[in-house]
């Protein structure tokens, strides 16, 4: 008679990808050096037309059971949410980015530990992330805007005027920003986890974890913070926690799939994103009217600062930004963001059925 798997064991780890084989078969070669391994691996392919991934797969040796679901839709948030419906069954979920590395063999069991604890009731864990430089993403101009140092007197406006001034650390502001915490413990309070590593518990993760909403805003390339929105439902579940103690590695090896990388698109839709963070803050309760001022306050100040970088410092780039940035800001004030104005033709909900429907077992994969 088997027994039972324990907890730490029964887990499904789930990759959404998009056209990135080689970077894929990279972190399953991670996964396999892992002192714990799955119990399932569920892939989810958003371009399942190349083959590519599903090639890969067959030639990849591994002992997991295996589940390839080709997604109907090149959709982050979407391919998540396969994820989560075909890991029914098991009592641990863990989410990886397609591009990461995974440097020591006991990350993913320090990263799932605390979802075991008896003695506490955590509903998610993320790793701390190693990013790699941005000069990756050198020809992406805006981006490495981004990713770099901020200057003294951006700096010095943020903390002065900032919706976050007031924000603990571990914290998230009404607009979506984050906090990081200071706390060197080996697990730290969060209040949202970060979307390249993200372990729940099954039981916290419920149908309200997602949203269609979401999965418009990503198809229509607005759709910026969707773990900050997975992550914060799943909170009332249980606590969020920081594992200081297991590190990945997020190296840029390839631009972006899961928003735009032109400076105009790019900034439109981190302001647009904004107002759905924003709408969503409170979890299931409506937003405050200190919410909505924060938002204000946050689409005033982002704007003035956009177009102040652009004057200070030209480049084509930069002012593609600020107009992008400003024509999000502008709509995310005027229209709330919904399912049936972003894609009116489409039902998420019976895409996903017919999408789990098509998802198989791989049988070819070669077995130890």
């Amino acid at each position: 008679m088997n027994e039972e798997p324990s907890p730490r064991h029964d887990f499904a780890v789930c990759i959404p990808t998009h056209r990135r084989p080689q970077l894929l078969v990279r972190l399953l070669g991670d996964l396999r050096k892992q002192s714990v391994q799955p119990n399932l691996l569920i892939v989810v392919d958003g371009d399942p037309e190349s083959d590519d991934v599903r090639r890969a797969l067959e030639h990849f040796k591994t002992e997991w059971r295996t589940i390839y679901a080709p997604s109907n839709h090149a959709n982050l948030p979407y391919q998540r949410y396969l994820g989560w419906k075909l890991a029914a069954g098991r009592r641990l979920l863990l989410y990886l980015d397609d591009d990461l590395i995974i440097p020591e063999c006991e990350t993913v069991e320090k990263i799932l530990a605390p979802l075991t604890w008896a003695d506490r009731k955590v509903a998610g864990v993320t790793a701390k992330i190693l990013m790699g430089k941005a000069s990756a993403l050198r020809i992406y101009g805006e981006l490495t805007d981004r990713k770099g140092k901020t200057s003294n007197w951006e700096y010095c406006l943020v903390r002065r005027f900032g919706s976050g001034r007031k924000t603990p650390p571990g914290g998230l502001t009404p607009v979506g920003d984050r906090r990081m915490p200071e706390s060197d413990e080996q697990y730290a309070r969060l209040d949202w986890l970060s979307g390249g590593v993200m372990a729940y518990r099954m039981d916290a993760l419920t149908q309200e974890c997602f949203s269609d909403v979401l999965f418009a805003m990503a198809a229509t390339g607005c759709g910026l913070g969707e773990d900050t929105f997975l992550s914060r439902r799943a909170s009332a579940n249980g606590e969020l926690l920081l594992a200081n103690c297991a590190i990945v590695q997020h190296p840029h090896d390839d631009a972006p799939k899961c928003y735009p990388t032109d400076a105009r698109r790019y900034g439109h839709a981190v302001a647009y994103s904004r107002r759905f963070l924003n709408d969503n803050y409170r979890v299931l309760d409506r937003p405050s009217i200190a919410d909505r001022w924060a938002l204000l306050k946050s689409y005033l100040g982002n704007t003035a600062l956009n177009w102040v970088r652009a004057l200070a410092e030209p480049r084509n780039y930069r002012w593609a930004y600020a107009l992008g940035y400003t024509h999000g800001a502008l709509r995310g004030l005027l229209r709330q963001p919904s399912a049936a104005s972003l894609t009116p033709g489409i039902d998420w909900w019976v895409d996903a059925e017919r999408a789990v429907a098509g998802a198989r077992e791989m049988q070819g994969a070669i077995r130890f």
